[in-house]
């Protein structure tokens, strides 16, 4: 009897697939899971992938959301990949998770307003050791929720692909081991490779047309209505530094010594974003109302390869919310330290992996942009963002 061939919904169309990938180091390796997955779709699927990586390795699911708003239009795309589960495992504490509810379902949202047919895929990766199941949970029971809200309405899938493995494994951390190459990074023989095959199968599904309105937010604080500001744009006396490698261009604004920047923010700060080198100075960040914040901006790895850069993100991440009584503007300043400064603020300190007061004499930092929560309501925020000067395309 001859074998039935079954075909996917792709397949038939001859259609290149418009892939859109936002995620972390994973998503970033080459060769990595998305080299096996376009390998897969163009053999056994015989649909050609055309894939836009905008992934950020080292950084929360709010540089995810920093790069949709400024990167254009998200039409043209038929599916879209997040992959942040690991690196928002920082943001999975009990005292950080307000802030990844909140973040997370903002990147959701941003997304489904603009680009409503998209199938969006929320790729849920895990550490290697066992002593993170507890955050990993965490993650996976806020995921599920999300996803649960808005499937109803649009076409929002949950990969597992962390509980698979270690369901095809029977949960036996040494042969689960054996798929990493290191504490975050599945391995290029075992690991990356069933990954890579595990994400094609489920792009190849047919999309689930569901004309419902988009729900209200799961969490009333949504980031979603996060405005971008880029520093550039706060004062004309600041110099301008352009980054720039095979992947990303990106400019920072200078900070000096004695020279602070203050701004008046309509609504309470949610993260910075700024540009690591190996020799960049500290920040001293002042939020009214807030404990003065510490942070160095150079990062360890960057010593040996003093060229390169890091794209990183700083979250406030231990705000409350939801629970915010707060909500209007306030004064925000910026100030570059010299390293013989920081003994007098390092009672401030936030200290964040792999970032070091740095080298030699130093320079910056290079702050990018300022994201934060303008006060709800649509003709408040217009208000808002008018009174601070911020561009429309900002936001």
């Amino acid at each position: 009897m001859a074998k039935i061939r079954r075909k996917s919904f792709w397949s038939d169309r001859r259609v290149a697939m418009k892939i859109l990938v936002i995620g972390g180091s994973n998503s970033v390796m080459k060769p990595g899971y998305l080299s096996h997955t376009s390998e897969w779709l163009k053999k056994k699927a015989r649909v050609a992938a055309r894939l836009t990586n905008l992934s950020v390795g080292a950084n929360n699911c709010l540089i995810g959301l920093e790069n949709l708003k400024t990167s254009g239009s998200l039409e043209e795309f038929d599916k879209i990949v997040v992959e942040f589960a690991i690196n928002d495992m920082s943001l999975a504490t009990p005292e950080g998770f307000d802030t990844w509810q909140c973040a997370y379902e903002g990147l959701l949202r941003h997304i489904l307003q603009h680009n409503a047919r998209a199938q969006v895929f929320h790729l849920l990766l895990g550490r290697r050791s066992e002593r993170y199941r507890d955050r990993t949970e965490r993650i996976r029971a806020g995921m599920r929720e999300i996803v649960r809200h808005y499937a109803g309405a649009r076409d929002v899938r949950l990969l597992d692909f962390d509980l698979s493995l270690r369901n095809l494994l029977d949960n036996d951390q040494a042969r689960i081991s054996t798929h990493y190459k290191d504490e975050v990074h599945y391995d290029l023989e075992k690991g990356a490779p069933m990954l890579g095959r595990y994400v094609a199968k489920h792009l190849t599904a047919a999309p689930t047309r569901l004309p419902a309105p988009c729900p209200a937010p799961l969490h009333a604080q949504a980031f979603d209505r996060a405005v971008l500001w880029p520093v550039s744009e706060m004062s004309g006396d600041l110099d301008r530094r352009a980054f720039s490698n095979s992947r990303f261009a990106r400019t920072g604004s200078v900070l000096q010594p004695a020279r602070p920047l203050a701004v008046e923010l309509p609504g309470p700060l949610i993260c910075l974003s700024f540009l690591a080198t190996a020799d960049s100075r500290p920040l001293l960040l002042e939020e009214e109302g807030e404990r003065p914040v510490l942070l160095h901006t150079a990062h360890v790895e960057l010593v040996k390869t003093p060229e390169k850069f890091r794209i990183k993100n700083f979250t406030l991440d231990w705000k409350r919310w939801t629970a915010m009584e707060r909500k209007g503007p306030r004064r925000v300043v910026l100030t570059a330290l010299e390293r013989t400064d920081v003994p007098r603020y390092e009672a401030f300190l936030v200290e964040r992996f792999n970032m070091v007061p740095g080298n030699g004499e130093g320079g910056g930092p290079y702050v990018s942009n300022l994201a934060y929560l303008p006060p709800p309501g649509d003709d408040a925020r217009d208000a808002a963002i008018a009174a601070a000067g911020v561009p429309a395309a900002a936001y």
